[in-house]
């Protein structure tokens, strides 16, 4: 564990939380072991109760700890989950005010290579999951809202189906900001059926096991998208080039 220095004193809580978040993502900390007690912290860092309780409750936010009762209470380290990382690249984003167009581009890196691998990969139930999605979107085709739903569970079902969890937790992290562009007024009716008709070419695709046409069909798909919403840039442009 690091050592405090008498330059600890007055230490924040931000700054507590970063120091043990580094010492759990070391491995100073395993999964499952006990954080010292917040007398412990307290004196370690000489900072005050306040502070270290802080700390930890920034730690438990970001889902690196739990706090158990009883006899041998106290906070404890968790392995870091998809949800974790889902919801610090959330944060990121909304921070940094990405724009939207730079999610496409990871969106268009991402999904075709998740595409190929859920052809490796995908399971029984993964297939069968796909085509329930496919068959109740095309039940609210003329719905723009809940076929959009629809559509984004695919997307993640995609992803979730190449058995890639970093995929899947940067995937989920930016579906909130890609899910309000098919509420874009040029996500008409024709462009939701062009939508629908790719999705069951992919998704037979993966069914074969064909990873080279899943790969193609996801990156054309996702290009083209861009182009009917009229976010093109030299990156999607690339992009839709090495698909053909």
């Amino acid at each position: 564990m690091a050592v405090a220095s008498g330059s600890d004193s007055g230490l924040r809580s931000s700054a507590l939380a970063e120091i043990l978040q580094e010492e759990i993502i070391q491995g100073w900390l395993s999964v499952g072991e006990s954080l010292p007690s917040e007398r412990d912290l307290m004196v370690q860092y000489s900072v005050s109760r306040a502070t270290v309780r802080e700390a930890l409750r920034i730690l438990g936010a970001k889902g690196l700890t739990e706090v158990r009762r009883g006899r041998l209470g106290g906070s404890y380290v968790l392995a870091p989950s998809t949800k974790t990382i889902s919801n610090s690249v959330d944060l990121f984003i909304q921070g940094h005010d990405v724009r939207f167009v730079d999610l496409v581009a990871v969106r268009s890196a991402i999904e075709p290579v998740a595409a190929a691998q859920a052809a490796r990969f995908r399971t029984e139930e993964d297939l069968a999951q796909l085509n329930e999605m496919l068959a109740e979107a095309d039940k609210v085709i003329d719905d723009i809202e809940k076929f959009s739903e629809w559509n984004l569970h695919w997307h993640l079902g995609i992803v979730r189906a190449s058995q890639n969890p970093l995929f899947l937790s940067f995937m989920t992290s930016i579906s909130s900001a890609l899910y309000s562009a098919t509420e874009r007024e040029e996500f008409n009716l024709e462009t939701r059926k062009t939508v629908a008709q790719a999705h069951r070419k992919i998704t037979k695709a993966i069914e074969a096991g064909d990873a080279d046409a899943a790969r193609r069909r996801m990156m054309r798909h996702v290009t083209s998208y861009a182009q009917e919403l009229d976010l093109s840039t030299d990156v999607t442009a690339r992009a839709l080039g090495e698909a053909e």
